[in-house]
C-alpha cells in the first residue's frame, strides 16, 4: 500500500492534480467541476495495476483498496483540488437593453471611453481620442529620428479598406502588421498632442523648447540619441489635416455608393431629418457662400420627441473637407452631387462608428480656440 500511494502521489504531482506552487495559473470553470476533477483523478489512478484496484467514494470521503476502506487523501478530493486552483475570469457578457445598444454605437461615448493620455504642450490629461499620437521613426536615408503621426483614431477604416482592395491581405501602411495578421507593438518612443491645428502651428514655430517638451518625459538610457531629439515637420498641421480629409472623403464616397441609401440618406428639407431612421449626423453641402454667422447656426440639429439621439451634429462639408476634397466628393458620388442635405446613419459596426468619430475629430481639429 505504501508503494501504491507513493506512486500515485508522484503521478498526481506530475499531472498538476496535487498541490503545486504555481497557484497563479488560471483554469476554466468547466475544468473545475467535481465531475471533471474526479475524471482526472481516476484517469491517473488507472495508469497502473495498483490504481485499478482503488475505488473513490467522494461522498463518504473514503477510498476502497485491496486492504479495505481507508480515509480518502485530500489529493484525491475534488473539493480540495478546486480550492487550490484559481478560476479564470469569464469574458463579460454582451450588454443588453436599449440603452446599452445605443451606447455601443454612440461615437461620443466611445470617444470618452478611450484611455487617458497626457499632453505635455497643454499640460492636460484627456481621453486619447482628443489627442494625436506621434511615433518616432527612423528616416531610411539619414537614419535620423522623425516624428510621424499615426491614424489610430480611424485605423480600422483604413485597415478594412486595404483588406477589400488587396483581397484579404493587409498592406503596409502607417499601421504595420506582423506575419500572423496581428498588429506589431507600437514604437517605444511615442508622444501625444492635443489634436488641434492651432497647437500644431505653434509647434511648427521658432520655439524649439515647445517641441522639446513633447518627448520630455521620454528620457533615459532606453531612448537612443536619435529618438531624443526627433525632427518635426514644419508643415505637420497640413499633413495631418490632409490625411484626415482624404480618409473621410474616401469613406463617404464608398458609403454613399451602397444601394437603398443604407448609410447615407438624402433629405430635401431640414424637417425631413426627423423621419430618417438610425440618425447619426447631418452632412451639409451649401451651394452658396455662407458667412461665419450663418454657418455657426447649423452646428447642431434638435430632433423633437426623440428618446435617443435628440441632438445631432451638423457638418459643413465645404469647410470640413476643404474645397478640393469637397469637389472630389461631389464628382465621384452622385448622391452628394445631387443633394445639399444628407444624413449619415448610425450603425453598430466599428467602421461606421469610427467614421463618425473621424468627422467629429476633424471638426475639433479645425475649430479655432475662443479667446
Amino acid at each position: 500500500m505504501k508503494r501504491c500511494t507513493a506512486g500515485v502521489s508522484r503521478k498526481l504531482c506530475a499531472s498538476g492534480l496535487s498541490h503545486s506552487g504555481q497557484r497563479w495559473t488560471s483554469h476554466s470553470s468547466a475544468s473545475l467541476t467535481n465531475k471533471a476533477l474526479l475524471e482526472k483523478v481516476n484517469a491517473r489512478l488507472n495508469d497502473d495495476e495498483y490504481g485499478k484496484e482503488i475505488t473513490l467514494d467522494v461522498k463518504n470521503k473514503t477510498i476502497s483498496t485491496a486492504s479495505g476502506e481507508l480515509p480518502m487523501s485530500p489529493l484525491f478530493d475534488p473539493a480540495w483540488i478546486k480550492s487550490r486552483r484559481r478560476q479564470a475570469k469569464e469574458a463579460p457578457r454582451p450588454a443588453t437593453g436599449q440603452f446599452q445598444k445605443h451606447l455601443r454605437k454612440n461615437p461620443f461615448a466611445q470617444a470618452l471611453a478611450t484611455p487617458m493620455r497626457y499632453c505635455p504642450i497643454t499640460k492636460t490629461h484627456q481621453p486619447r481620442y482628443f489627442l494625436q499620437r506621434f511615433d518616432v521613426v527612423r528616416h531610411p536615408e539619414t537614419n535620423k529620428g522623425w516624428l510621424a503621426p499615426t491614424n489610430d483614431a480611424y485605423s480600422h477604416i483604413r485597415r478594412n479598406h486595404e483588406v477589400r482592395a488587396n483581397a484579404g491581405s493587409i498592406g503596409t501602411g502607417m499601421s504595420k502588421n506582423g506575419a500572423d495578421g496581428q498588429d506589431e507593438p507600437a514604437p517605444r518612443v511615442t508622444g501625444y498632442v492635443v489634436s488641434q491645428k492651432s497647437v500644431f502651428e505653434a509647434l511648427s514655430g521658432p520655439s524649439k523648447r515647445l517641441r522639446g517638451a513633447l518627448l520630455a518625459r521620454r528620457a533615459g538610457m532606453g531612448v537612443s540619441p536619435e529618438a531624443s531629439s526627433p525632427v518635426w515637420r514644419h508643415d505637420m498641421s497640413e499633413v495631418v489635416l490632409r490625411d484626415m480629409r482624404r480618409e473621410a472623403t474616401d469613406e463617404l464616397i464608398r458609403r454613399a455608393d451602397v444601394s437603398n441609401h443604407k448609410f447615407v440618406q438624402p433629405c430635401a428639407r431640414w424637417a425631413d431629418i426627423q423621419k430618417v431612421e438610425r440618425r447619426g449626423c447631418a452632412l451639409y453641402l451649401p451651394q452658396a457662400e455662407e458667412d461665419k454667422a450663418t454657418a455657426r447656426q447649423h452646428t447642431t440639429f434638435d430632433v423633437e420627441g426623440a428618446n435617443y439621439d435628440s441632438k445631432m451634429p451638423v457638418h459643413n462639408l465645404i469647410w470640413l473637407l476643404g474645397r478640393e476634397e469637397a469637389a472630389r466628393l461631389c464628382s465621384e458620388s452622385a448622391v452628394f452631387r445631387e443633394n445639399e442635405l444628407l444624413v449619415l446613419k448610425s450603425w453598430p459596426s466599428k467602421t461606421m462608428v469610427q467614421l463618425h468619430l473621424l468627422l467629429w475629430k476633424l471638426q475639433g481639429y479645425l475649430d479655432a480656440p475662443t479667446t
